[in-house]
């Protein structure tokens, strides 16, 4: 009984981690929706996260190589459903901003990379 209890468990956990994607980068306003931030913090792992809470936070998304292309939020979201659909995960990772890069750059809170093999100082001076 625990068993099918457990399993019945899992099944419904998997439907509302493939609801909530779905829901995921529907439009490329850098604010994070509710469903997003939510999405994202189960999505990634401590160590990607830094603890970081997604929460109507405006967010840059980075990717290439060397961090030298913007993407977009529907661009990122596309690419998970992507890898999803064969059970696997994309590269990402996060960099906090400080106080001082925020307000240089409009506000925004953290930077989302994906597929950046090494974002360095030069770059994230760019952005």
């Amino acid at each position: 009984m625990k068993k099918i209890g457990t399993i019945i468990l899992l099944l419904i956990s998997i439907n509302i981690f493939g609801q909530n994607l779905s829901e995921c980068g529907i439009d490329n306003n850098p604010k994070l929706t509710q469903t997003e931030s939510e999405f994202l913090t189960e999505y990634m792992n401590d160590e990607q996260r830094k603890n970081f809470d997604f929460t109507n936070k405006k967010v840059i998304f980075i990717t290439g190589n060397s961090a030298q292309q913007l993407g977009t939020k529907s661009e990122y979201f596309d690419k998970i459903k992507e890898w999803n659909k064969n059970g696997n995960k994309i590269a990402t990772w996060i960099v906090k901003l400080n106080e001082n890069e925020r307000k240089i750059s409009g506000g925004y809170d953290v930077i989302i990379t994906y597929w950046v093999k090494n974002l360095t100082k030069k770059e994230r001076g760019k952005l």
